[in-house]
């Protein structure tokens, strides 16, 4: 395989375990990262303490706090930042690219301002600037200590060009980090935004005594309005049989690993999700994607208890002990 040259911009938990993944296959990988203290720490020490402890990363890492320096010789550009970072991110690729570079998304979320999906946005943005050879994303079930300590793992690479993504699933590929090919990217995104929010309920119910005949239940639940969303977008029901939609929900919605599975917990045990929320500095992710997804049922008439009783749980001081069984009460499924 010809080696390349791949920019990753952010620092975070799942670009550095995308940069060990890469430089473990022997491409050139330069992170770029706004944290000085994380950036010296990889280029020093080859760890990223931040997320990872004592995990010794591939000594070819090599990370700068300067966007231009990460994106002069870029042939492909990973976009590992949180939803509300990517406008900035796509102002510095406009500002510094240099060719048309393959752009590769990472983050989990939607386009709240359009109420759509984040990758319309972005194509629309980077479009006709000779920065963009094509566009894409890896989605899937990943856990990203467990991809640093190269545990076994399987995602999807989505691109509506299926030469392109069985491309870029080959030089992810290796012995520990399996990548398929799909081209219902809209689909994959939409699943991937929205699992969260199937997770927080896992949680919740979790922490209320729910045991694995009501995980599985929810899980399935999740799953079919997850689908009922994204095939309005034109997403295929195939999809939500992939690592893409099916795995990383089911890791999403019952690993102790999981942010939004764990908000979930705090919130049944309080049982008042207003209280918890305001412990914490940042939104988590499902509770975002709900306000969303209610939003977009509304906007397109679409049915969906599940959205509308996490919402009222997350947004309208519902109280989950008297609402979480109401979400199979309500289930509808396909």
């Amino acid at each position: 395989m010809n080696t390349r040259r791949i920019a990753i911009i952010g620092t975070g938990a799942y670009g550095t375990a995308l940069a060990n993944v890469l430089t473990d296959n022997g491409h050139k990988v330069l992170m770029y990262g706004i944290e000085e203290k994380q950036v010296n720490d990889i280029n020093e020490n080859h760890l990223n303490q931040a997320f990872f402890q004592d995990l010794l990363l591939n000594e070819n890492i090599q990370a700068t706090t300067e966007l231009a320096v990460a994106l002069e010789k870029a042939e492909i550009v990973i976009l590992s930042v949180p939803t509300f970072a990517v406008d900035n991110v796509l102002d510095g690729i406009l500002k510094y690219g240099k060719r048309e570079m393959h752009i590769i998304n990472t983050a989990k979320g939607l386009d709240e301002e359009n109420l759509d999906v984040l990758s319309k946005k972005i194509i629309k943005k980077l479009a006709n600037h000779q920065v963009m050879k094509s566009f894409g994303a890896i989605y899937g079930p990943s856990v990203a200590i467990e991809v640093v300590m190269r545990k076994p793992t399987c995602v999807m690479s989505c691109n509506e060009n299926l030469q392109i993504a069985q491309e870029i699933a080959q030089i992810f590929t290796n012995e520990y980090f399996i990548v398929k090919p799909t081209t219902d990217l809209v689909g994959c995104e939409i699943a991937a935004s929205l699992k969260n929010t199937v997770a927080i309920a896992s949680g919740i119910l979790a922490g209320f005594g729910g045991a694995d005949n009501a995980k599985a239940s929810l899980i399935t639940i999740g799953n079919s309005e997850i689908y009922k969303i994204a095939q309005r977008f034109g997403a295929k029901i195939e999809t939500f049989m992939n690592f893409a939609a099916l795995g990383d929900l089911i890791l999403t919605a019952s690993s102790n690993k999981s942010r939004n599975y764990g908000l979930g917990l705090q919130i049944a045990e309080r049982d008042d999700a207003k209280i918890v929320l305001k412990s914490h500095k940042n939104t988590v992710e499902g509770v975002y994607a709900c306000k969303l997804a209610y939003k977009i049922c509304k906007k397109l008439e679409i049915s969906s208890p599940f959205f509308e009783i996490m919402h009222k749980i997350l947004y309208n001081k519902g109280r989950p002990s008297a609402l979480i069984n109401d979400l199979f009460k309500n289930a509808e499924v396909v």
